[in-house]
């Protein structure tokens, strides 16, 4: 009998071990994940898991990541497990190796994997090493960097791009043209420029009043206030070969280094064009109750200059409830917030298709007769509220084929420059976008902290460039983490006050009914038992 049971541990034991190696073995093949975020985050998208179906020969990747950084951050193994993710998904198509550049960080220099300074203490010392955190992808003779990466956030959105791109050995370029006298891409769109080269394209600053270049794939128009029809015609031209534009114009304009200064932007340019289009870009400015407190420093009386925060409702906060949930430039909406925008309306074309992408809350109103817009001015902020209360469009998208806004051959001139050629007279299907302020992608973002600003830059290049799975992936990460202040009015003093009586009257009340009921049982307690114990009855 003892034999028996003996033989049977050891068969139960011999299949369990077995059940582990199988497990184990099984694991290398397959294997599942629980993603919890609402935005499913940490799953691998369908653009990163079909990958392989762009890839004809495979595809290394190579992490040059430095071990004493991989050992004292946690951003190092996160990367590599979502490369090894990646390679497993791909059925041999990409290959993954990490590498430490170590004491020889030539291979990492050549790439041109970014070396970063990190703080280190050991044995009670401090001091500067040089680390490596970059990603390489190779194929062919070709190859891609991202030159550092320290998180997940965003890498899935950039590793596929590059590799659809060093696979292709097509990149894209992005021609920014700013339309405003006292702006350029070097001294106010940083950011912007920083963004879009991160995210993989070419980036290109434009002249006014000369042809766009034919290797240009999206045309970032940005402001538009010096912009006249002979500038316009140069952009029209662009449309009219099949070009894809993002606008962000405006209606008026202010002037940050004139005291805010407003003044409506003269008739014709490129706001004729838009028009034409089927984008009519109003003479006003749009206020709304949703927007942000900025500080400003104002003169006090005394002579001395002092930081007030206003809440300033030309800086609207676009709420998430009123973006179109159709588009894939707003379908995961992380956030926008537009810098004196101006209300546009659309006048449908035929044969183009339009998409209302943004609008204010239902409680925004208009400045039209009387434009003041710096901080000395907010008793006039509201002086057209009663009149002009609505609800606006600041933002849409539309494709299809335009006419020219030049076709009737009244073809503008300058002294000095150039006859315009004839355009086209149609275009071919293209896709454009248009946004209702012309400063909201300048660097005016940082002060704002609305980055986000450039994640919508950034999804309106993909969805121009026809790569919407890429948006979608891009998206999961961006969000708008302020904890900004209710913006309505009525709601706040609703919270307000209900707030007041929880705290200072609800609260202090049922504590004292608890404490007094509390008393009550306690004492009928007491008077129930003294006739058990031989009391008084």
């Amino acid at each position: 009998m003892l034999d028996t049971i003996r033989k049977r541990e050891r068969l139960l034991l011999a299949l369990v071990v077995a059940g582990l190696a199988l497990a184990a073995a099984a694991s290398t093949m397959y294997y599942a994940r629980l993603d919890l975020t609402s935005t499913r985050m940490f799953t691998l998208s369908d653009a990163a898991r079909k990958l392989r179906d762009d890839i004809p020969e495979s595809v290394r990747i190579s992490y040059f990541v430095s071990k004493s950084l991989a050992e004292r951050h946690p951003g190092p193994g996160e990367i590599e497990d979502f490369l090894r993710e990646l390679e497993s998904v791909s059925e041999g198509k990409v290959r993954v190796r990490i590498v430490d550049p170590g004491d020889d960080p030539a291979e990492a220099d050549g790439f041109g994997v970014a070396a970063q300074q990190m703080q280190v203490v050991e044995r009670s010392e401090q001091r500067v090493a040089i680390v490596y955190s970059g990603i390489v992808v190779e194929y062919l003779d070709r190859h891609e960097t991202i030159p550092s990466v320290l998180s997940t956030a965003t890498l899935e959105y950039e590793l596929v791009k590059a590799v659809r791109s060093v696979v292709s050995n097509d990149g894209q370029v992005v021609g920014l043209l700013v339309g405003d006298a006292d702006k350029s891409v070097s001294g106010d769109y940083q950011t912007l420029r920083a963004s879009l080269a991160r995210a993989g394209y070419e980036t290109r600053e434009l002249e006014r009043g000369r042809a766009v270049d034919d290797d240009v794939d999206v045309l970032f128009v940005l402001g538009n206030a010096a912009m006249d029809r002979y500038d316009a015609a140069f952009v029209d031209a662009f449309v009219m070969r099949g070009g894809k534009a993002f606008f962000a114009v405006k209606g008026v304009d202010v002037r940050a280094d004139y005291g805010l200064a407003a003044s409506a932007v003269p008739d014709g340019g490129l706001l004729s064009v838009l028009s034409s289009y089927g984008f009519d870009v109003e003479r006003s400015l749009v206020l709304d109750q949703s927007s942000l407190t900025v500080p400003f420093q104002v003169q006090a009386p005394s002579g001395s200059y002092q930081v007030q925060y206003v809440r300033y409702p030309f800086w609207v906060i676009v709420d998430e409830r009123f973006v179109s949930e159709d588009s894939p430039m707003t379908a995961r909406f992380g956030g926008l917030d537009l810098f004196w925008p101006s209300p546009l309306r659309l006048r449908p074309v035929d044969g183009v298709e339009y998409v209302e992408l943004a609008k204010t809350s239902p409680k925004a109103w208009l400045q039209v007769e009387r434009l003041a817009a710096g901080p000395g001015d907010q008793a006039l902020y509201a002086l057209e509220r009663d009149g002009t209360g609505g609800q606006y469009l600041l933002a849409a998208s539309a494709s299809g084929s335009w006419k020219s806004a030049f076709m009737a051959g009244d073809l503008p001139y300058r002294d000095g420059a150039p006859p315009i050629e004839p355009p086209r007279p149609e275009s071919p299907p293209t896709r454009m976008v248009v946004v209702s302020s012309a400063d909201f992608l300048s660097d005016l973002m940082r002060m704002s902290d609305s980055g986000f600003n450039a994640s919508f830059a950034l999804s309106a290049a993909d969805w121009l460039s026809s790569s919407d799975d890429l948006i979608a992936i891009r998206t999961r990460a961006v969000a708008d983490t302020r904890l900004n202040r209710v913006a309505d009015e009525g709601l706040r003093d609703f919270l307000v006050a209900l707030t007041y009586i929880v705290c200072l009257g609800v609260v202090p009340i049922g504590v004292a009914a608890f404490g007094l009921a509390r008393s009550v049982r306690r004492r009928r307690a007491e008077e129930g038992s003294r006739p058990s114990r031989g009391g008084e009855a």
